[in-house]
């Protein structure tokens, strides 16, 4: 097993952990607070109208809700659509750290949403979510700016490993939001709208703080001029204190180590490995559009993340479990204690189906685990809608659900892409993948309350096991195994075989592969 330096894995840890905060935490505490939000829009409805006993419409509270909930998918689309900016003005380190402080200024929106109270619930939820929106641009880059943080960081043997902490962390985070959300795991009454934003900005704060005392990063990965990193090293530094950091300071933090091979952009797999001046696949992947089939099949599988429900499990399963029988469904009600066990404990099965993933992928591949968990997603998310009025079997198949994102399709959604493009150019198509994973669940995420309240437990159905059952069909299809491959293999097959994830031949033994060694299992 060829795990990386301990100092590198404990800082890809704690940047994969705070980076993936604000998404994890934004989609779940208000989940299991939303009482705690609806409380504080009856009270400004009363206040505004100076009327104690006026209660706040259900479909004015349904309508505001919604708006504010989805408000943060715009933010993290922005965010996404600025990283080549950003990476390109300022570096990858820097833009994280302006992110970071973007996400600072809209915790602090939404204090001042309590202070505006009196001016109504409207207002109330405007300003809520003008915050979830600036806090959406920090998630969103940051999902982006992550990966390239690690292959700068990193070096090329050990990037496979660490970018698997990426679904690790969403995991943790997750669970970690959902019973901080909760009143009756953590009654913290009054207290807990305060208490909540002080938790949403405290790891956010964490990363600006480790960005700023890390040294840069050996690895900068040169945008327009990706030549420069197999020439040299290129380094930008923020203030006067990096400039007497030298090059090899820097490796010696990162690495422990001053091999020269470190300095390898962003590749897969086995292309380490092989000669590209004599490898027979040389000639491809020279061009944007050489490596355009394989962007289209990782934006799909990218997609497909928000097609297995998880996000919409995370922030509506108090809703979900009440179940067709409920005569009206209300978004406001209060959670009872199997809601919120169920809730959290859904958490606590997506970690450690995700800690298992880790050593899965590196085994078997992307392609199987991919498949296998959005098969399993879809026929778990089918068996809720068929037993949706059966709280325990819905919760089961919820549970069935985290699983099989876990251990298949959760982890290679966040990165696969850039092992299917050219290196040249993974860090537009990486971002650009990740954005339409954050476009497809805003969209769901928008549309699950208006969809429930048409069709009832059949919008399950339709947002997420159709197109799940769709996209594994063309996954089957079109997705080769990463697993093994160098870049240049992956794009002869994309290029030169149509229904390239049904091609069997294969360049590299599979058994050489991987962090972890063939005598794991």
């Amino acid at each position: 097993m060829n795990i990386p330096p301990c100092r590198l894995v404990i800082l890809a840890a704690i940047a994969s952990f705070c980076a993936n905060w604000s998404f994890a935490f934004q989609i779940t505490y208000v989940n299991t607070s939303v009482d705690t939000f609806y409380k504080l829009a009856r009270k400004a409805y009363k206040l505004s109208r100076f009327c104690p006993t006026c209660q706040l419409p259900e479909s004015d509270w349904l309508a505001q809700w919604s708006v504010t909930v989805s408000m943060f998918y715009p933010g993290t689309i922005l965010g996404f659509l600025m990283v080549p900016f950003l990476t390109k003005w300022l570096g990858v380190k820097r833009a994280q750290g302006i992110m970071c402080i973007a996400a600072t200024i809209g915790v602090g929106v939404h204090f001042l949403a309590v202070s505006f109270l009196s001016l109504g619930e409207v207002t109330f939820t405007t300003i809520l979510s003008i915050g979830r929106l600036m806090i959406g641009l920090q998630a969103g880059s940051s999902l982006c700016l992550l990966p390239l943080y690690i292959i700068e960081i990193s070096p090329p043997q050990h990037r496979s490993f660490l970018n698997n902490f990426q679904q690790v962390s969403q995991s943790f985070a997750t669970l970690l939001g959902l019973l901080l959300g909760s009143e009756e795991i953590l009654p913290l009454g009054n207290a807990r709208f305060t208490i909540m934003q002080i938790a949403a900005v405290v790891p956010v704060l964490f990363l600006l703080f480790l960005l700023v005392i890390t040294p840069p990063t050996p690895n900068y990965l040169c945008l327009f001029h990706p030549e420069c990193i197999h020439e040299g090293i290129y380094i930008r530094v923020l203030t006067a204190h990096y400039y007497n950091f030298s090059a090899i300071n820097s490796r010696l933090f990162y690495h422990g180590t001053d091999r020269s091979d470190s300095y390898r952009p962003l590749i897969s797999n086995y292309e380490m490995m092989e000669n590209k001046t004599y490898s027979k696949y040389a000639y491809y992947g020279k061009s944007w559009r050489d490596s355009f089939k394989g962007f289209i099949i990782g934006a799909i599988v990218a997609a497909s993340y928000a097609f297995t429900g998880d996000d919409l499990i995370d922030t509506f399963s108090s809703n979900m479990l009440i179940g067709d029988s409920q005569n009206s469904k209300k978004v406001h009600q209060s959670t009872d204690a199997f809601t919120v066990l169920v809730s959290d404990a859904l958490g606590v099965v997506l970690f450690f189906a995700s800690l298992l993933g880790i050593v899965l992928a590196d085994r078997y591949g992307r392609r199987k685990l991919v498949l296998v968990g959005l098969f399993g997603t879809c026929v778990a998310n089918i068996g809720a809608v068929v037993f949706t009025a059966n709280k325990v079997i819905v919760a089961l198949c919820f549970a069935a659900t985290k699983a099989f994102i876990g251990i298949g399709c959760g982890g290679p959604a966040w990165f696969l892409t850039s092992e299917l493009v050219d290196p040249e150019y993974a860090w537009i198509f990486q971002p650009l993948s990740t954005g339409i994973l954050l476009s497809t669940t805003m969209i769901e995420t928008f549309f699950y309350l208006s969809t429930d309240a048409l069709i009832g437990g059949y919008s399950l159905l339709i947002l997420a096991a159709g197109p799940a059952l769709i996209a594994a069909i063309l996954l089957y299809l079109y997705l080769p195994e990463t697993k093994g491959r160098s870049s240049e293999e992956i794009q002869h097959m994309l290029n030169t075989t149509t229904f390239s994830g049904i091609h069997t031949k294969k360049h590299i033994n599979d058994d050489l592969y991987g962090t972890f060694d063939g005598n794991i299992f």
